[in-house]
């Protein structure tokens, strides 16, 4: 029953399977080292002390980075040196890059993005905010294929001399669907050189597929491609926000006459210890494939389509009026995502939860559709 949950962040009785977060909560070594650093956020600069009794000058940005790069597998210089060309952009959160990006390459005027139908949405909203302030901005969204696919063939068809940015996230936002790493390769090397695309890959930890391969080589090898990447999913720590970027130079250098969105030295010191938090992050896969595997059987038995996910939510035709159930849902206290009804009529999009916490929303799935 709705009156037994009490889930991580919130207060009791309330289901929020809506925004895609981590059930479990953030990773406890992240907010260890919050509760670590706290003390020190009425400094400018950070020191602690050192094993050999003197003290250690602390600088965040470039922490993060070099253990980024070993999370990653991609080459630092050695000794790394903050100065020295690298891949990495750090921001307070991967909406904030997004929007950067928006700025950066749509405001000249005259610029058109292009992103898939349904899709994220975020850079999207940005460039209508940029075309309502005055400067002419156009927005080309794609359909997704009959099997909720980006339609990459149709997305370079689109592309005209004014197209700046192409947006990707894969796996999508909100179908959950997965591009192979070769057709991707294959449609960057179609793609203009003046065209920019932005690969979001918040969800990459989810994916369980073993051909899987993330863009990052793509991003470090082409001058005109950037993945984005995020702490709020796996690592569970949304509301410090922090997000980066893998990127050339030369889009780094662009989006830095634009920066306003620094991330703050505490997100990057719980950004730091949730890279090492292994165990928070297997935890947080495997309550992902248990809900899934959970929901996808309670949909076949309810006899309710839905799409294979490679993401932490997925998408299931409730074939009824969307807003409807989501409302009927909302008013037992269940919140799930209308992301994607506006296109695909009849379905909603559900983030996982505990099992205890999927069981109340099949269940009250169920009365709801019972009664619709």
């Amino acid at each position: 029953m709705i009156e037994d949950i009490n889930s991580a962040g919130l207060p009791p009785g309330l289901l929020r399977l809506m925004d895609n977060e981590n059930p479990l909560g953030p990773s406890p070594l992240a907010l260890e080292a919050i509760e670590k650093y706290m003390q020190a956020i009425n400094r400018y600069e950070w020191f602690e002390a050192a094993g050999n009794g003197g003290l250690q000058h602390l600088h965040p940005v470039n922490m993060l980075i070099q253990a980024l790069a070993k999370s990653d597998g991609i080459p630092l210089c050695n000794p790394f040196a903050p100065e020295a060309p690298h891949p990495y952009f750090i921001s307070s959160g991967v909406d904030q890059i997004l929007k950067l990006l928006a700025v950066a390459y749509l405001t000249p005027g005259d610029r058109e993005l292009i992103e898939a139908e349904p899709g994220y949405g975020e850079i999207s909203e940005k460039a209508r905010l940029i075309n309502d302030g005055g400067i002419p901005t156009r927005l080309v969204r794609v359909p997704l294929t009959e099997n909720h696919d980006h339609d990459l063939d149709a997305i370079l068809q689109a592309i005209t001399p004014k197209t700046a940015l192409v947006t990707i996230t894969n796996p999508n936002n909100p179908t959950g669907t997965l591009l192979p790493y070769e057709a991707l390769e294959q449609f960057i090397d179609a793609t203009p050189e003046h065209v920019v695309v932005i690969i979001d890959e918040a969800y990459h930890h989810f994916v369980r597929d073993p051909n899987y391969r993330s863009a990052m080589s793509l991003a470090t090898s082409r001058d005109n491609v950037v993945v984005v990447r995020t702490f709020a999913k796996v690592y569970g720590i949304r509301g410090v926000l922090l997000g980066y970027a893998i990127t050339s130079q030369a889009i780094k250098k662009k989006m830095l006459v634009y920066n306003h969105a620094r991330a703050s030295p505490l997100a990057i010191m719980a950004g730091i210890a949730a890279l090492d938090d292994h165990e928070h992050v297997r935890r947080s896969k495997q309550v992902v494939i248990d809900a899934k595997e959970r929901m996808y059987t309670a949909f076949n038995e309810m006899g309710l389509a839905y799409i294979q996910s490679h993401t932490n939510f997925v998408m299931v035709h409730v074939e009824r009026d969307s807003q409807s159930v989501i409302q009927s849902l909302l008013d037992r206290r269940v919140a799930v995502s209308p992301r994607g009804s506006q296109v695909l009529k009849g379905w909603i999009r559900v983030s996982v939860g505990t099992l205890p916490e999927t069981e109340v929303f099949l269940t009250s799935l169920k009365t709801v559709l019972a009664k619709i």
